[in-house]
């Protein structure tokens, strides 16, 4: 751990030394990141603060348009916000993606706006017959929407990614009615990570790591009364795959030395970055078998696949030995709060 200057915590905004926990370099944008905890929330958060744009997560996701996902009605974090069985009425899901929430929410009686900072996403939504969703940047969407205006505010799996969570969840709190209700879902920071963490979860892809503990925390501080927080079930799934992509990570450079003939400065890039500069010296099979984003993603699924059930006796090991452990461990969190109605102190509600 070293300890650099001064910085400003984005979740609860008092100043704290940086004392940086890890080093990242992030290899679309080429800058690096010092990861830090706060010592008066506990909340993980990312130096700089500066938010990536959509010409980032295009790079960093190009195929996202063309990935495979799961009904929404076999999504655990749409399952958990529908069981509340709270009343229906209007309802904005930040970072609606493909509208898979607001179609299952419809049906459920809600009347869905949202909006996603990819277009291609929006395209997909508007396809599927919903109206009210726009592809836009934050602030700009937020400008044009009235307070007060809706009843439900959803984050699902969007709260990591912008870098000052305090500000961005105060400008949603102006839109939601007082009484209104806001879902968050995110990774859950006490997940099992014996093989090392997920290259998703570092800057700038994701800003901050949250708790149960911090994330309640965070929201009552924005005066909101915590209703309800819950983790998903640890799976077997998990396990095995958090393993796979450390052996996976492990054998790749030795593969792409192997396979393809690179030096060792050269193995290290991903596939991506090789195809970029030297696609023309890839042998023409690995062009044909892997040369698509979209083809290199079926055969790591594939191989996937196989290491879940050679892995399958590690993994229940594991599953058993954090479930003894008794603590909130699988890997997403849910949380719903309250938004206090004016006048109304934390013991009103």
């Amino acid at each position: 751990m070293t300890m650099t200057s001064g910085a400003r915590c984005p979740a609860c905004l008092k100043p704290a030394p940086k004392q940086a926990l890890e080093n990242h370099f992030d290899r679309i944008g080429q800058k690096p990141y010092e990861v830090l905890r706060c010592p008066h929330c506990g909340v993980v958060f990312s130096e700089p603060q500066a938010a990536v744009g959509a010409e980032w997560y295009q790079k960093a996701a190009p195929i996202r348009d063309r990935e495979m996902h799961p009904a929404p009605e076999r999504d655990w974090r749409y399952r958990t916000f529908l069981r509340r069985n709270l009343p229906p009425g209007r309802i904005l899901d930040v970072g609606c993606g493909d509208g898979g929430f607001l179609l299952l929410s419809e049906k459920n009686g809600f009347r869905g706006t949202g909006f996603d900072y990819d277009s291609r996403m929006i395209e997909l939504a508007r396809r599927a017959g919903l109206a009210d969703v726009e592809a836009a940047e934050f602030e700009r969407f937020c400008a044009k929407r009235r307070p007060g205006e809706f009843d439900f505010i959803t984050l699902f799996d969007v709260l990591e990614h912008t870098p000052k969570p305090h500000w961005f969840l105060a400008s949603l709190k102006n839109l939601l009615k007082p009484g209104g209700y806001v879902a968050i879902t995110l990774p859950n920071g006490q997940r099992p990570l014996l093989f090392g963490r997920e290259e998703h979860d570092y800057p700038p892809h994701h800003f901050t790591r949250w708790t149960p503990a911090t994330l309640s925390r965070f929201l009552e501080n924005l005066d909101f009364q915590v209703i309800y927080v819950h983790a998903s079930r640890l799976k077997l799934s998990y396990l095995s795959d958090n393993a796979f992509f450390y052996f996976f990570q492990k054998v790749l450079p030795w593969a792409k030395r192997r396979l393809l003939g690179l030096g060792p400065e050269k193995s290290q890039k991903t596939i991506t970055e090789i195809m970029l500069c030297s696609s023309q010296e890839m042998p023409g099979w690995f062009l044909r078998l892997i040369g698509d984003k979209l083809a290199r993603q079926t055969w790591v699924n594939r191989a996937k696949g196989v290491f879940k059930v050679l892995f399958l006796p590690g993994a229940a090991g594991l599953w058993l030995f954090y479930k003894l452990r008794g603590r909130q461990c699988g890997d997403c969190l849910f949380v719903l709060a309250r938004r206090r109605p004016p006048g109304h102190s934390r013991k009103d509600i």
